[in-house]
């Protein structure tokens, strides 16, 4: 189901200070998916790690490339409206349909500008990008395999259907945390509690390391910690 909840200012500057896998340990606290859920991997990689945590609500699309006439757009602007319609900051998620994503670039420079004035902070796809060093210069986020040099024929097929990238179902409106790590999918019902949840896992991994650093550590001291202990 699509979700139409927004975040507060105070909650986005929350999430813009946390580190994705702090956010995926405390979203685990909450007992509410499997642990093998809930996130985005494998090569779908930050190209810009430096500009920190991206979070925005998922607008999904499928993308396409088949030789022959030049692609209908049809799509391509269904997309803009739906980007324009949207609250809050967004993350254009492209699932890759042709299945030969090495054959074409979904977005550059040009598509970055348009979705970064229409909303958008960044944009996330099993295929690939291009214009990289452009897209820096403004600050929006890349996620993707591997850049590609052309545009080739490329289609949007469809605008706000479930997709899969990465081994995970995103569904628009998903609340997206990505950084270099990879892209963890929030749910909006743990954000009341997030915060206290990261302060717990913070506690704790403060606590593993200093066992870890201290001069007096033993493998026996450090399972007893964690509940190891004979």
């Amino acid at each position: 189901m699509t979700s139409t909840r927004l975040l507060t200012d105070g909650e986005l500057a929350f999430l813009n200070g946390v580190d994705s896998p702090t956010v995926a340990n405390a979203i685990e606290r909450f007992t509410i998916r499997d642990r093998t859920e809930g996130f985005i991997g494998g090569d779908v990689q930050s190209v810009y790690p430096e500009l920190g945590s991206m979070v925005g609500r998922a607008l999904t699309v499928t993308m396409s490339n088949a030789p022959g006439e030049p692609a209908q757009r049809e799509g391509y602007w269904r997309m803009w409206e739906v980007l324009d319609a949207m609250e809050g900051p967004v993350v254009i998620v492209i699932a890759d349909a042709s299945g030969a994503p090495e054959r074409v670039a979904y977005a550059g420079e040009i598509m970055s500008r348009l979705a970064q004035r229409l909303g958008a902070v960044g944009m996330v796809t099993d295929g690939a990008l291009r214009d990289v060093d452009e897209v820096r210069e403004i600050g929006f986020h890349y996620f993707m395999r591997f850049p590609v040099v052309s545009h080739a024929n490329y289609e949007i097929a469809s605008v706000g259907e479930p997709i899969n990238i990465g081994g995970q179902r995103i569904v628009t409106g998903d609340l997206l945390h990505g950084d270099r790590n990879g892209i963890v999918v929030i749910p909006w019902e743990t954000l009341d509690r997030l915060p206290e949840e990261v302060d717990a896992v913070r506690r704790v991994e403060r606590a593993d390391m200093d066992i870890i650093a201290g001069d007096d550590f033993t493998l026996e001291k450090y399972k007893s910690h964690r509940g190891y202990g004979s």
